[in-house]
């Protein structure tokens, strides 16, 4: 036994090594990954972390050129030619990337679409032309992955503990000592790892290969897209039953509303992409089965496939009508069309042909990304043209100045909010002249369009948004003489809070604790003593439905602005700084004044 597993590190280590040797140029973008790393975890900086987001992409185009090499060329020299090009394509994205000042939602999307269409791109490139198909290259990756997960979780996992271990039971450990090693792990340890999984397929400088030699290179092939039983079962006898009776709601919800709801509501559209990218990974994965179960899911499921995404992504279209284009809907209706061609390519092309996917996928991605077509600027110009139009239309907009107007209808008030909430978040609010500067903050939107927030609840009725704050120039005076203490606390809505605040008070020696907790979908704050005993409790909803249903106001004194819980043992009293409510959210800024009776 001893003897087996030294023998099978011996083959792991030098499956490690063969991947070095064979990715010269990927592995030097992997080590300076691990070092830029190592300084932004010391070093917080957009600077650093764009160098490391450089230098793993660069990482990808070396492995691709590198798949290029062993298909298709020969010579040293155009192995180098590659390798020069992966470098100009990695400076590319660097300089691409510049114009961001921070690592936005643009910025994160765009990589992640890049990083996505070089991975597929790294699998198919070796089945061009070639006897092995993409449906085997995708189930070498694939087990490939998730072999790199396990090790990857279980050595991350030991290395934190023995870590942790002597933090705590031998001497003090530099706090950044854990994630530093993680940083190794994950950007040199797990992708050499994964490429050590990659077989050399063969390629044109493999014609000269004796009769041997082929045979076990054919062998390594074999066993790298070999389908596990175990792995054969669970596609074969619990994915594609699951997805059979998901397949089935969603038909059911589409036939049941192609009336009505199916083309306004769009409850689809956040399930559109998982329902389609399951599909899409089962259909492959079950591509070189042989059983009934498998044979049933590919001749359905991909005529299946297609109904359901075209009549969601003609639903997204219209909706752009009344909406207009964001880059969520963009994306959608982009892989929405993907998903149409994996189908038809699925419904009536043989098995081996499933790599044509991959070519309109990178296609597609390359589109996705590429200004001035990119999901980004798409939307940026058509919201801001959008809000322009309904403002015009509305003599709203004279001259590069934007008029106030409260007799707008409903319809345009919630397109006028929406449209400016969505430009003010992907930060292109900034770069309308005619659009004033926190155009969003406290009164200043109704100050500037006549009307609050406007918005569509759930029930379908007019939600307009309201903010409050507390005019401090009018009374900058707070009577606390009869409190013990004072707390601030920010509220949120618990579908935004993360982690419940907890305040320590000391009151004339004694300890209490003051605790937001979870009532349903409201927030509650606790005051309890030091033996756990509730003292009083109010709920936070009680704020926002006595301040904003009482006073129409948008500024408020300190008495209007104050609600006073009270009983044998507590008195307490909360200040409202400010409150706002849009779109079924809520955050309040408070002030808790205690008393101890």
């Amino acid at each position: 036994m001893v003897v087996n597993i030294i023998k099978s590190l011996k083959e792991k280590l030098k499956g490690l090594i063969h991947a070095t040797n064979r990715y010269p140029l990927t592995m030097l973008f992997l080590i300076a990954s691990a070092v830029m790393s190592a300084i932004s975890i010391n070093h917080e900086s957009e600077f650093y972390l764009k160098l490391l987001l450089t230098f793993l992409i660069g990482s990808l185009f070396s492995a691709v050129a590198q798949q290029l090499y062993e298909r298709f060329l020969i010579k040293a020299s155009e192995r180098v030619m590659l390798m020069i090009g992966a470098v100009l394509l990695t400076a590319v994205y660097y300089f691409a990337i510049q114009p961001s000042e921070y690592f936005n939602i643009e910025t994160g999307t765009k990589t992640g679409i890049a990083i996505f269409a070089l991975i597929m791109a790294f699998i198919w490139i070796p089945t061009i032309k070639s006897k092995v198909t993409f449906n085997e290259a995708f189930m070498s990756a694939f087990k490939a992955f998730f072999i790199t997960l396990l090790y990857t979780l279980v050595i991350a996992g030991g290395l934190s503990l023995i870590i942790f271990a002597v933090d705590n039971l031998l001497f003090s450990v530099n706090d950044k000592t854990i994630p530093h090693i993680l940083s190794i792990v994950f950007t040199l340890f797990s992708p050499i790892f994964f490429l050590s999984f990659t077989p050399l397929f063969l390629g044109k400088k493999d014609e000269t290969l004796t009769t041997k030699e082929l045979m076990q290179r054919e062998e390594r092939i074999e066993n790298a897209i070999s389908y596990p039983n175990n792995l054969r079962i669970l596609i074969s006898y619990i994915i594609i039953p699951l997805t059979t009776v998901y397949t089935i709601i969603l038909l059911a919800y589409v036939l049941l509303n192609l009336g009505g709801d199916f083309w306004t509501k769009n409850l689809l559209e956040p399930l559109l992409v998982s329902y389609a990218v399951t599909v899409i990974i089962v259909y492959i994965l079950s591509s070189e089965l042989e059983n009934k179960f498998a044979s049933l899911f590919r001749k359905i499921f991909p005529k299946v496939l297609i109904p359901i995404v075209l009549f969601q992504t003609i639903a997204s279209i219209l909706k752009i009508n009344e909406m207009g284009i964001t880059y969520g809907r963009y994306y959608v209706i982009l892989f929405g069309f993907f998903a149409i061609v994996a189908g038809s390519v699925f419904s009536f092309m043989p098995v081996r042909k499933n790599g044509v996917i991959v070519i309109v996928l990178i296609i597609l991605s390359a589109i996705s990304i590429t200004p001035p077509i990119d999901g980004f600027t798409v939307s940026r110009v058509n919201q801001t043209n959008l809000l322009e139009s309904t403002l015009i239309e509305n003599n709203m907009l004279v001259n590069d100045k934007v008029i106030s107007n409260a007799n707008a209808s409903i319809e345009d008030k919630k397109l006028i909010t929406n449209t400016v909430r969505y430009l003010n978040n992907m930060d292109y609010a900034k770069d309308i002249t005619w659009l004033p500067n926190d155009v969003l903050n406290y009164n200043k939107f109704e100050k500037t369009f006549g009307f609050a927030e406007t918005y569509d609840q759930i029930d379908g009725s007019q939600n307009q948004g309201q903010f409050f704050s507390l005019n401090w120039d009018s009374n900058p005076i707070v009577n606390v003489e009869e409190f013990d203490r004072m707390v601030h606390m920010y509220l949120n809505n618990p579908q935004n809070v993360t982690k419940f605040q907890s305040i320590q008070i000391e009151i004339d020696g004694l300890n209490y604790t003051l605790q937001e907790k979870q009532e349903g979908d409201d927030v509650s704050i606790h005051l309890v003593n030091e033996n756990n005993e509730e003292l009083i409790q109010f709920d936070t909803m009680n704020i926002y439905k006595t301040i904003l249903e009482k006073n129409d106001l948008k500024t408020l004194t300190t008495e209007e602005a104050t609600i006073i819980e009270e009983n044998d043992k507590v008195k307490m009293s909360i200040l409202a700084n400010s409150i706002n409510v849009y779109d079924s959210q809520y955050n309040a800024d408070i002030y808790i004044f205690i008393k101890i009776k």
